[in-house]
């Protein structure tokens, strides 16, 4: 790491400290360092799923028309996934959030694109929003499902099976509890996320191109209120918004700023 880089760390440390309110956005970059593909990377190859339109397999229209076709699709997804576990990055983000809750004095909010439960998995709480240490996930989790038609949560229940569960309750059909093509974000996690880039005071893009709204946007909004921007990834994006560059991976990086 050269002296630029060095500096600029040392910085962003400094930064971190004198923060009262922190959101932190993380991307795809994050899980691809514990060896997540991305939706397209799963696909590639000669395998069974690359000759289907990511639309068939991630949408609701999709679903009606071969449920079982996509419901196998997340259960191989699932299968691949399951024996990988949090890396530095997602564990230094954890302990951060148990440090500044512990000490009361920072407020460190999570939002994440991925589904893969790996934040989770390394300790950060899901789903607490407004409270220091919470952790968002935008996008929906693949390891959570719930019926179709009255929205019963299901998640042990149906492990292994390759045949489109039927909700108890209802009948229903059972899907994954994840964001398809065309469908809106959860209302309440998307008003948390625009709640903490809104309030905060320094905001970390980590491991996305910030390309893919709406979450994208979260960094506009928070420079809009003032907050220092950061960005670390093993690619500098081209945002002209962003205070502070840091290029590397961010299971090396983060250890090195927290």
């Amino acid at each position: 790491m050269d002296k630029a880089q060095e500096t600029v760390i040392k910085e962003v440390k400094q930064l971190i400290k004198q923060a009262k309110r922190v959101c932190i956005l993380t991307g795809a970059g994050v899980s691809a360092e514990s060896g997540i593909s991305t939706f397209r990377e799963a696909q590639d190859g000669k395998g069974l799923w690359s000759q289907y339109d990511p639309k068939q397999l991630a949408s609701l229209d999709g679903f009606l028309k071969d449920p079982e076709k996509v419901w196998q699709w997340y259960q191989w997804r699932r299968e691949v996934n399951q024996d990988k576990k949090p890396n530095p990055a997602h564990i230094a983000i954890s302990q951060w959030q148990k440090q500044a809750k512990a000490s009361g004095k920072q407020q460190v909010t999570l939002v994440t694109q991925n589904v893969d439960g790996l934040h989770q998995q390394a300790g950060s709480d899901p789903d607490l929003y407004e409270v220091s240490g919470s952790l968002v996930e935008l996008h929906g989790n693949i390891w959570q499902n719930h019926c179709l038609q009255c929205g019963e949560k299901h998640s042990d229940d149906v492990t292994g099976t390759q045949q489109v569960p039927k909700c108890k309750p209802c009948g229903g059909q059972v899907r994954p509890s994840v964001v398809w093509f065309g469908e809106a974000l959860d209302e309440k996690k998307w008003q948390a996320a625009e709640t903490a880039a809104y309030c905060c005071d320094l905001f970390l893009s980590i491991g996305t191109s910030s390309q893919v709204y709406p979450a994208a946007g979260l960094m506009m909004l928070a420079k809009s209120q003032g907050a220092k921007i950061v960005e670390i990834n093993p690619e500098p994006t081209q945002s002209t918004v962003v205070d502070y560059q840091i290029k590397g991976k961010a299971g090396k990086v983060l250890p090195l700023v927290f």
